[in-house]
């Protein structure tokens, strides 16, 4: 009886083993498709970095006559809402103006 006893347990062990090196071979090729996917990745932004240099910045669209209006409004005691409704430019804008962005 002892000896089905080792035998029995000899197995689960083997069996143990196995299994579990099957689980880690199966992680370490997830892992090296998600450092591919990464390196991937890194590659694409570089890609994109290095190309983003020929985009010109949008230019300016208000005038500065529209800007000395705006700033002329604000003296005068409308609030950024009747500036905006005034000179059609949005709110943002309008504040953008008033704080100094287009200064």
């Amino acid at each position: 009886m002892a000896m089905f006893k080792m035998k029995y347990e000899d197995d689960w062990k083997k069996n143990y083993i196995l299994e579990f090196n099957q689980m880690r071979d199966a992680y370490e090729k997830k892992l090296q498709k998600k450092q591919i996917e990464i390196d991937t990745l890194k590659a694409d932004i570089t890609k994109l970095r290095n190309s983003k240099n020929t985009l010109k910045p949008k230019e300016k669209q208000i005038t500065d006559t529209d800007i000395q209006n705006i700033k002329d409004l604000r003296l005068c005691g409308l609030s950024y809402s009747e500036i905006s409704n005034k000179t059609r430019w949005s709110k943002a804008t309008v504040s953008r103006v008033l704080n100094g962005l287009y200064d």
